[in-house]
């Protein structure tokens, strides 16, 4: 018989052997991508000892993600076995109420950063015309001659004050 630290960690290896990785489920509680696998003290013939709480059986693993891995022991630590269930159904409710509001927050924020982007892009073509062109073969013309004489023979000035002529060309 190993050490208790060994087991419970053989244990959660078991566990990512028959469900996979937790990374490629949804958390339990709130839907957001699982990190870990946390046990859910239901199993009646755990393990406890020298600190580690265990169960053999991989049907008492759920996936979770950090907050709400974090959430869960709290509360286990603080209702016991007995309070869980009923604490655990208050966290799902929670952690996906809190999702779904961070969720429309980031799709507000994704949706006007895209129209800003397009905004940006739109008003790019429009200038595109000489001044892109006469900064790309300016590019162009100074990596050939790179390319033609190697590395010596442009200056590292000479390359940065182009860099900076053609960056600011393209705004």
């Amino acid at each position: 018989m190993g050490t208790a630290r060994s087991e419970y960690k053989a244990a959660h290896r078991r566990v990512v052997e028959v469900k996979g990785p937790a990374g490629h489920h949804p958390c339990d509680f709130c839907g957001n991508f699982a990190t870990d696998y946390s046990y859910d003290h239901l199993d009646p013939a755990e393990t406890f000892r020298d600190g580690f709480l265990w169960s053999d059986s991989t049907a008492h693993y759920r996936p979770l993600c950090v907050r709400c891995h974090r959430a869960y022991d709290r509360a286990f630590r603080q209702y016991g076995k007995v309070g869980l269930p009923a604490v655990a159904e208050a966290l799902r409710e929670a952690a996906r109420d809190h999702f779904e509001e961070r969720r429309k927050v980031v799709e507000k924020a994704a949706e006007s950063l895209w129209r800003a982007r397009e905004s940006v892009l739109a008003g790019r073509e429009k200038r595109r015309s000489t001044a892109e062109v006469a900064a790309t073969k300016a590019a162009q013309e100074l990596l050939s001659r790179t390319y033609a004489h190697g590395p010596s023979g442009i200056s590292p000035e000479e390359m940065r004050a182009s860099w900076v002529r053609w960056s600011e060309d393209c705004r």
